[in-house]
């Protein structure tokens, strides 16, 4: 069982509305700079173990990436670094609008 809650588009847009939330898009540099999201914040996939302790515990993440593979990934490595409140994207930036 996941155990973070997968989120469509527009109930991420709603969550992003509040203070102290943070999309976390996990995919490389290179994709990020072609395409992203206002104010959300990169940190590839393959880096995130080795500087989750840029993040903050008390924030809440929603995980994002391309498609919704590797923000899963992410998110479960959020919460195994004992973030509480941990949601991941279910689309992905090839379809956000």
């Amino acid at each position: 069982m996941e155990r973070y809650k997968t989120l469509n588009q527009n109930e991420v847009k709603e969550l992003l509305k509040k203070e102290n939330t943070i999309l976390l898009d996990v995919r490389t540099e290179e994709e990020y700079w072609d395409k992203s999201v206002e104010n959300s914040l990169n940190i590839p996939l393959h880096e995130l173990e080795e500087r989750v302790s840029e993040l903050e515990l008390n924030k809440t993440y929603i995980t994002f990436c391309r498609s919704g593979v590797r923000s899963k990934t992410a998110a479960l490595i959020l919460l195994e670094e004992g973030f509480k409140n941990v949601f991941n994207s279910q689309e992905g930036i090839s379809t956000w609008k």
